[in-house]
């Protein structure tokens, strides 16, 4: 084996002199390198649109929400009493959802308003702070603020439909606010479409809750299955409860399927770059059975051989391997330092192009790429074996 591998390696850093055939080397590496940095810089953009997606929705959804039948301060009557003394819960609170008209002079806009503590949260203001609310506030989108025109400070009045009985036609119920903060989470549907007033004001709306119940945010959000597990078993069976995962599960399900999808049409690439390989190592076999059959006659087995052939198209795959990585993650910082690719927020949720490199990703690029270069090594391998002595050294 140790025989095999240094005439490859021979072989191979001779490179240069060896005319067409290294000329076809040398394709078939840039061609490997080229499909492996395709491949580290989607799987690394797919990872950055896991990643910043996951923070944002962290910051906007709560990691556990019991819902049922009964009102909200009985649900939270419930969930503190089960979750007294577990470890890692960081706070339990109610929350109401109300669908809502906003409007400002010639502007108006629909919004979904949720009633909340004003407690700091895990959303960062832009503007304004969450004690703001108590005293009629409300904290906008930014995008909801850019549409309506308006600023903290100003005036705004939610509008509710209300119907007094059963006949009498609706008549819109008005309450007025004044703009105290605003958030930016990145995310374009929260950013258009949601404003948070005190729970205590959404309370005086009356029936007019869409749906109402209690959040609850623990130490690690990624531990909420088994706290969700826990509660679904304590809990009376009419009370609902959903992690954050389970609330997002569409989008996250979508976000996997694309990279898995993704990578295999990347590894394509790289199949393709190894007929290169598979063509390159023909070629040898044919022009250098001379060579093949002069290390025969002086001893050489058909397993050194075809171990030769082995080791010259795993090298070839290592350096491209290699070379594409490094060509990979400089490709990827480049990304992530200049942010030059912009994308429309309305579609991809978020504004720019996130990336996130993980070493895993490259390591199985470089285990598919090397066992691809030893499977495009076998048949000429093979070849290489079978070549008799006397054959080859017939016309010598």
């Amino acid at each position: 084996m140790l025989f095999s591998f240094k005439m490859a390696w021979s072989y191979f850093r001779r490179v240069w002199s060896r005319g067409v055939l290294g000329v076809m080397v040398l394709i078939s590496v840039a061609g490997i390198a080229l499909g492996v940095a395709s491949l580290v810089v989607t799987l690394s953009v797919m990872n950055g649109f896991h990643t910043e997606i996951t923070r944002r929705l962290l910051a906007l959804n709560p990691h556990l929400i019991i819902m049922g039948p009964m009102g909200a301060d009985e649900t939270t009557r419930r969930v503190e009493e089960t979750l007294e003394g577990a470890e890692a819960v960081e706070s339990i609170s109610d929350f109401i959802f109300i669908n809502a008209l906003l409007y400002r002079e010639n502007a108006s806009q629909g919004a979904v308003i949720k009633g909340v503590e004003p407690e700091p949260g895990p959303l960062e203001l832009a503007e304004g702070t969450w004690e703001d609310l108590r005293e009629g506030g409300m904290i906008i989108g930014a995008e909801l603020g850019r549409k309506l025109r308006v600023s903290p400070g100003d005036r705004i009045f939610l509008v509710i439909p209300e119907m007094e009985g059963i006949g009498v036609p609706m008549v819109p119920r008005v309450e007025e606010f004044h703009v105290s903060g605003i958030f930016s989470s990145g995310i374009h549907e929260y950013d258009s479409g949601l404003a948070y007033i005190d729970i205590e004001a959404a309370q005086g709306l009356g029936g007019h809750a869409v749906s109402a119940g209690t959040e609850v945010y623990i130490s690690d959000p990624f531990e909420a299955g088994g706290k969700a597990r826990f509660l679904r078993e304590a809990l009376p069976g009419s009370l609902s409860v959903q992690t954050w995962k389970e609330r997002n599960y569409n989008l996250f399900a979508a976000l996997k399927l694309e990279k898995a999808m993704m990578f295999i049409v990347l590894v394509m690439i790289v199949v393709v770059a190894m007929f290169n390989v598979a063509g390159s190592l023909i070629m040898v076999s044919v022009t250098r059975s001379r060579d093949c059959g002069v290390m025969r006659a002086v001893g050489a087995t058909r397993r050194q051989i075809r171990l030769l052939f082995n080791f010259k198209g795993l090298l070839i795959g290592f350096f491209g391997a290699v070379s594409g990585t490094l060509l990979g993650i400089g490709l990827s910082f480049l990304v992530a330092r200049y942010q030059f690719i912009e994308l429309p927020p309305q579609v991809y949720l978020i504004s720019t192009l996130p990336v996130r490199i993980e070493f895993s990703d490259i390591a199985l690029v470089a285990a598919v790429t090397l066992g691809v270069s030893f499977l495009a090594t076998l048949y000429p391998a093979v070849r290489a074996g079978r070549m008799e002595v006397a054959g080859e050294l017939r016309n010598e």
